[in-house]
């Protein structure tokens, strides 16, 4: 089984052709994981999962927190859960959901974090976000991982949603934002 190794956590994963970044864990998620440390969480989210690369690390990597992860794809979701599984992940609750519609609106979080399927559309992102603030507990921090060609728009939209956003991490392709309710 493929494994991947970020700042001493290892997940061992299965993936499918058809979900987004089918061998691996991908350059932006490795770069948003490798921040990881300066984000303390209790409760966290992961907007749009898919296989769970990026929810799967955040709960075994804090394993006294609560951790859900959504995504709108049921194959991607089936996968996340099998891999929670073999994982020995149970602090992971995995939702079929599209954006935040059948999460319940109790449901706040210390950290939503997500490298958006931006190849959807600009509305699907920006609705995230601005949806996002109401997610988040007093001081809940949003992590994003885009592609740098993109970072302009999605800073517009943390501006409007939060008042402003840092840049937490880039690469030569990717950057880390954050804002915080």
């Amino acid at each position: 089984m493929p494994s991947y190794r970020v700042l001493g956590t290892e997940i061992n994963y299965e993936t499918k052709p058809d979900l987004f970044s089918p061998k691996g864990l991908d350059k932006g998620s490795e770069l948003l994981l490798g921040c990881m440390e300066k984000f303390p969480y209790t409760t966290a989210l992961d907007w749009g999962c898919g296989w769970g690369a990026i929810a799967l690390w955040l709960a075994k990597k804090a394993p006294n927190s609560q951790v859900t992860a959504l995504d709108s794809d049921i194959a991607a979701v089936k996968i996340a859960q099998q891999n929670a599984i073999g994982n020995r992940i149970y602090n992971l609750h995995i939702l079929a959901s599209h954006g935040y519609e059948d999460l319940p609106a109790s449901h706040k979080f210390d950290l939503i974090v997500s490298n958006p399927p931006t190849h959807r559309g600009r509305e699907v992102v920006d609705t995230m976000i601005l949806e996002s603030f109401g997610r988040l507990n007093a001081r809940g921090v949003l992590l994003l991982v885009v592609e740098a060609r993109i970072k302009p728009w999605v800073a517009t939209q943390l501006k409007i949603a939060f008042g402003d956003y840092k840049i937490v991490k880039r690469s030569k392709k990717h950057v880390v934002v954050m804002a915080q309710k």
